[in-house]
Parts: C-alpha cells; sequence; structure tokens
C-alpha cells in the first residue's frame, strides 16, 4: 500500500478556523483526500485520537507534570478521548474542550494562562482538514510554543496519514 498523501498548508478560506486567523501566534494546517465513507467529524478525531503513538502520550505526560510545578492544568491523554454519544459544546473531549459540532466539523479549543490553542478536524467532501491556530497570551506562552511548534508539524501530518491509511 502507497502512503497516504498528506499536504501541509494553512487553513483555507472554508476553514471553520478562518476567522481566529487574526494575530495569531502559531497557525498550520494539514490535509489530505480519503474515503468519508459516512463518518463524522467527531468520529473523525476519536479515530485520530486512537491513533496517538504511546511514546507521544508518554511526552503529554511529562508536560503534565512539568507544568504542574508552575500551576497550570495537567490536559491528561491525548487518547483519552470520552465517549459521549453526543457531546455538546463546553464538554471536555480529550485534552480539549468542545467549542462547535456538525457532521462536517469539530472545534476543539484548549485556553490556560499562556495561550488559547484551536484545533478542528473539517470535512470537505473527501478532503479531511486539521487545522491549528494559537494565540499566546505572554512570554511564557511564547517560549512554551518554541518546542510544541515544531512537534506538532510532525506528528499532526504523521496522524493524518496513519488515519488515511485506516480509511482506505
Amino acid at each position: 500500500m502507497s502512503a497516504a498523501r498528506v499536504r501541509t498548508t494553512v487553513p483555507g478560506a472554508g476553514s471553520v478556523l478562518g476567522g481566529q486567523l487574526a494575530g495569531a501566534d502559531f497557525v498550520h494546517a494539514c490535509q489530505a483526500h480519503t474515503r468519508r465513507d459516512g463518518r463524522t467529524a467527531l468520529q473523525a478525531y476519536r479515530d485520530m485520537a486512537a491513533t496517538i503513538p504511546a511514546w507521544f502520550d508518554g511526552l503529554m505526560a511529562l508536560r503534565n507534570r512539568g507544568m504542574a510545578l508552575l500551576g497550570m492544568k495537567d490536559l491528561g491523554s491525548l487518547r483519552a478521548v470520552q465517549a459521549v454519544a453526543t457531546p455538546r459544546p463546553g464538554q471536555r473531549l480529550g485534552i480539549f474542550t468542545l467549542q462547535s459540532l456538525d457532521d462536517d466539523a469539530i472545534v476543539l479549543e484548549d485556553d490556560d494562562r499562556h495561550l488559547r490553542v484551536q484545533l478542528a478536524l473539517q470535512w470537505q467532501g473527501d478532503l479531511l482538514e486539521v487545522p491549528t491556530v494559537v494565540h499566546t497570551h505572554n512570554a511564557f506562552g511564547r517560549v512554551y510554543m518554541l518546542p510544541v511548534a515544531p512537534v506538532h508539524r510532525l506528528i499532526v501530518p504523521h496522524l493524518l496519514r496513519r488515519q488515511v491509511q485506516a480509511y482506505r
């Protein structure tokens, strides 16, 4: 089986996060064509969370311990997306809080003292896009993003590639 083709870009004009781009400190998106086969955005998010490698969840555990020392919240596990049948805005789904949801798009967020992260999974036909927008609140947020940004640019396309291969 050939490798799934994932294109890295910035959120497109039709992105559900398009209105969040102004003043953003970090913007990233990746997209790939795959078979939607009736999958909702929520299912795509759950599928992606299920493919998080154990080593990356280990990095998240280290992050949580370190951030706790600085008085920041423990986000938990990236893979631990609650199996809520009909989640509503304001509920936690894994490390994020659900902002909005319909069949085509899910928008998730984490807002802490140092930064605000918004992540979406959005279907446009058989194109699945994963845009991310980060607004830092202070110097700590900017320093925090120094190691996080390059890791994000590697892991999200990797996860999308694995997901597309599983959808074949």
